[in-house]
């Protein structure tokens, strides 16, 4: 079956042809720009066979006010922001041209038929030049808190992909948007960016755990005892202290131990004594790893393995964790495994 717009394609190749054999003719070269391309504003995106098509399609679509064209695949980039609106950057291998530098004939019938502003022109295979409906992309994507986007454009078929920003991880597998049919741009689940890191944390606040309650989780805190006391960090689950670990720096006749604890339903538990001496001194930063895995809490103290937990509220999930006492904490890191 003939294509439908081969009565437009005839009409270009001889106007091509006309421009070709006169003397004041319409240089290309003057209009467009090499290797450059206009970020986010595409909003229909096709193969074309050349440049001068591409131009044409532009020309016949009542949204299109710039357009790209990729030389090496052949694909047409329809903008609806002309280089005066939109962003127009470096990439090789691409032109770009304003539509209202090419002359309104390269468009065939259409040149003399005006669309309303939902429509474009099309030409059908005997020549003839009719409006018919225009999708106009799906705008620009949404915002997601803490996240930066990439996207070409919002054309159907369009990807937008969201990145976390530092200090925050994505609690979601799937961390991009299509553009739909529809208009719109397929949903996000929400809350996909939460806070991981924190720079010198406040004491005695809790901090959520990235993405909500976890049983798989390795925290990472680094501080500085600056008393000869003691200083803890709990693992919380509402009002129950799921762990307790509290380091003991000159503190008391024992001097120096790691206590591990936990208190549920207003209860503490035995407490634990780890083996061994603390490997932690007033006045010297040092690294806490806590790691929960298959119901163990593992505590090591610059890289030293100190002791094992195993849970005392089984499937118990913390949902925060803060720290108390005589140091001053540099950072704290989240990871949820």
């Amino acid at each position: 079956m003939m294509s439908s717009n081969l009565g437009e394609i005839v009409f270009i190749s001889l106007w091509i042809v006309k421009l070709v054999h006169c003397d004041s003719c319409f240089e290309v070269a003057t209009v467009i720009q090499r290797d450059k391309y206009m970020e986010h504003q595409v909003f229909r995106k096709f193969r074309s066979p050349s440049l001068y098509m591409c131009a044409s399609e532009c020309l016949m679509s009542s949204a299109c006010v710039s357009f790209g064209f990729d030389k090496k695949r052949r694909t047409c980039l329809l903008n609806d922001k002309d280089s005066a609106n939109g962003n127009v950057v470096d990439r090789t291998g691409y032109l770009f041209s304003d539509i209202l530098h090419w002359p309104g004939p390269l468009s065939g019938p259409c040149s003399v038929v005006s669309c309303p502003a939902s429509s474009r022109c099309q030409v059908d295979r005997l020549g003839r030049a009719t409006c018919v409906p225009e999708f106009r992309g799906c705008g620009q994507p949404p915002e997601v808190t803490d996240a930066s986007k990439t996207y070409e454009g919002h054309y159907q078929g369009g990807v937008t992909t969201y990145t976390c920003r530092q200090d925050f991880t994505a609690c979601h597998d799937k961390v991009t948007s299509i553009c739909q049919s529809s208009g719109q741009w397929e949903n996000l689940m929400t809350g996909l960016c939460s806070q991981n890191v924190w720079h010198n944390p406040a004491l005695d606040v809790k901090y959520a755990l990235p993405c909500g309650p976890s049983r798989e989780f390795r925290a990472t805190l680094i501080g500085t005892p600056n008393q000869a006391t003691r200083w803890n960090i709990w693992l919380w689950k509402d009002d129950n202290v799921l762990a307790l670990l509290e380091f003991r720096i000159l503190f008391g006749e024992s001097r120096n131990e790691t206590v591990l604890n936990s208190l549920l339903n207003g209860l503490w538990g035995e407490h634990i004594t780890a083996d061994g001496h603390l490997p932690m001194t007033v006045g010297h930063e040092t690294e806490i790893q806590i790691t929960l895995h298959s119901g163990i809490y593992r505590l090591e103290i610059d890289g030293m393995s100190v002791y094992n937990l195993t849970e005392r509220l089984t499937g118990g999930e913390p949902v925060s964790v803060s720290v108390e006492g005589g140091v001053a904490l540099r950072l704290m890191e989240i990871q949820l495994n």
